[in-house]
């Protein structure tokens, strides 16, 4: 029995070694790879440049640099839009919204457009004017929006509210390229009609909001600039 014991005991002390022998193997393969990937790395960017870390560096601050930017940019010409709706009186027609993509002026028909017509009112043109003040002091893309309600329109001059939506947004941009000598490859009009409210149509006043222009400032971004690049390069 005390052999037996003897022997169960030499099994069991086998086992621990054999385990910690697997542990520090497998540490040793682990570290070797990564070596490997390391001097990898090291070598892929040595033919690039010879400090890749200050370059990560210099790569990572005008990564956030950009976006202080961005974010300095969109305030201030925020504060400039509203700053114009203010000194136009305009706020019971117009607002302001920011999301991701753009910074937008939402405008109300009454204030441009008599109903059912696409010819800006006289009152309009000074409206439009003094946002044409704001949108020149940036370079970025200008697009219009037209947008109605889902009553159906009773005119004979336009055949559906999507034809009604777009003519409205391409009355404003006429305007912009024609008269305040906007660049036409700056600005461009969608018409959507009744098919992106804002709220249900489901009562008058919601109606209204989804009545309306919106004239967007659409935001650079990387993508845009090397396209404007490649461009030029033609």
């Amino acid at each position: 029995m005390a052999l037996r014991r003897k022997k169960v005991a030499n099994v069991d002390t086998g086992d621990s070694e054999s385990g910690d022998v697997q542990t520090v193997y497998g540490d040793l393969v682990t570290f070797i790879m990564m070596l490997f990937v390391l001097l990898f790395v090291l070598s892929y960017n040595e033919k690039k440049t010879h400090n890749f870390i200050t370059d990560f560096q210099v790569k990572f601050g005008e990564i956030q640099e950009e976006k202080q930017q961005t974010l300095t940019t969109d305030a201030l010409l925020v504060s400039k839009i509203e700053h114009y709706i203010d000194r136009q009186k305009i706020d019971e027609f117009a607002n302001v919204v920011v999301d991701e993509h753009r910074v937008k002026l939402i405008l109300s028909p009454p204030i441009l457009f008599n109903s059912g017509k696409a010819d800006i009112r006289k009152e309009g043109y000074k409206v439009l004017y003094g946002a044409a003040e704001v949108f020149k002091t940036v370079i970025n893309p200008l697009v219009i929006e037209g947008h109605t309600d889902n009553v159906p329109i009773s005119n004979d001059e336009f055949a559906s509210n999507w034809e009604l939506s777009f003519f409205r947004a391409f009355s404003v941009i006429k305007y912009y390229i024609s008269k305040l000598k906007f660049s036409p490859d700056r600005v461009s009009a969608l018409g959507y009609g009744e098919y992106r409210p804002l709220v249900e149509n489901d009562t008058v006043q919601h109606r209204a909001m989804n009545r309306r222009i919106e004239l967007n400032v659409i935001r650079l971004t990387k993508t845009d600039e090397l396209d404007e690049d490649v461009d030029d390069s033609f």
